[in-house]
């Protein structure tokens, strides 16, 4: 971590950071990979110039946190305890200033809830070691259940790489839909509003079942299962996992998508609400991709693309016909 990076890190976990420095070290974590940013932060913290001039009251805050993920080994000391939350799990903290929240204390069951903002992103590692990438305006659910299941409750797109534990399977309930895995990596869609709900295997396997599903479907890598809630009816095809995952990447990303679908993206995307007053190109088909572009680069290349203008008040953007 460079210089400049690690006084903000510092700042941070000192609890001196300012809001305009937050966001510029939020802007800079977000753009690392998950164990490119795991390996720095430990690293980091690893080297005493942060952790050894914390505060008691910036660790309890920390610890308060995230202590759902603190195991319950006793073999753990305190320090490896914490040096593990803070490489894993500070980007989460980092994101509360965006919107994310956690809803339940850590129980004997370890149940708990997180949910992220339109324009965030949350990069989280469970109790059973499994990671997860969060997208924007969405939310999860975890528990161990009773039946020693590891349960998982989505609205939303989140990708897992889920860690293998043949005893204990892993479930995703969306809806009346069920994703189980034992171990894979996967990424699943579940929009607020959308009749589709949509997983797509990178590797590994999955089994969806539903209890209004004639059979139990299977999954192979590079093949994607779409339901649709209002049909009850699932279909699986070939699928492209670069552009199903582009978002982990930070790349936002369509391929004949509805002009009117893409535009709920792109404000989930940058954490606004878009309004198109143009309903003759809202069933176009728009393809294309965003890397790192702010929103008004973004709202400048539809510009071009439809011949349209724009109107921002707000957080709210209204699209015309020009």
């Amino acid at each position: 971590m460079d210089n400049y990076l690690s006084r903000l890190y510092k700042k941070y976990l000192q609890g001196h950071i300012s809001l305009d420095e937050f966001r510029e070290l939020r802007y800079h974590l977000n753009k690392m990979d998950d164990d490119a940013l795991s390996q720095i932060l430990e690293e980091e913290w690893m080297s005493g110039s942060a952790a050894g001039e914390i505060g008691q009251k910036s660790k309890t805050r920390i610890s308060n946190t995230l202590n759902f993920y603190v195991r319950k080994t006793k073999k753990r000391n305190y320090r490896t305890a914490m040096l593990k939350v803070a490489a894993v799990l500070i980007p989460l903290v980092f994101l509360v200033y965006g919107g994310l929240w956690f809803m339940s204390k850590p129980t004997h069951q370890e149940k708990f809830a997180v949910s992220v903002d339109r324009g965030d992103k949350a990069f989280i590692t469970l109790p059973d070691s499994s990671r997860v990438r969060i997208n924007s305006n969405s939310s999860l659910e975890y528990a161990n259940s009773a039946e020693n299941v590891r349960q998982v409750n989505l609205q939303g797109e989140a990708f897992f790489k889920v860690a293998k534990d043949r005893k204990r399977p892993f479930r995703i309930s969306i809806d009346n839909l069920v994703i189980e895995v034992l171990g894979t990596t996967f990424n699943v869609k579940a929009k607020k509003g959308s009749d589709m709900i949509e997983a797509s295997l990178v590797e590994g396997s999955i089994k969806i079942s539903g209890e209004n599903l004639p059979r139990d479907y299977y999954l192979k890598p590079n093949e994607k299962a779409i339901y649709s809630k209002n049909s009850n009816t699932l279909k699986i095809v070939e699928t492209d996992n670069e552009l199903e995952t582009a978002w982990v990447h930070n790349r936002l990303q369509f391929s004949s998508e509805k002009f009117s679908d893409a535009l709920k993206d792109i404000g989930d995307w940058y954490g606004v609400t878009i309004i198109s007053k143009y309903d003759q190109i809202n069933e176009d088909m728009i393809s294309g991709s965003f890397n790192e572009e702010n929103l008004e680069t973004a709202l400048s290349a539809l510009q071009l693309q439809y011949n349209i203008k724009y109107k921002r008040k707000n957080d709210t953007i209204f699209i015309y016909k020009k």
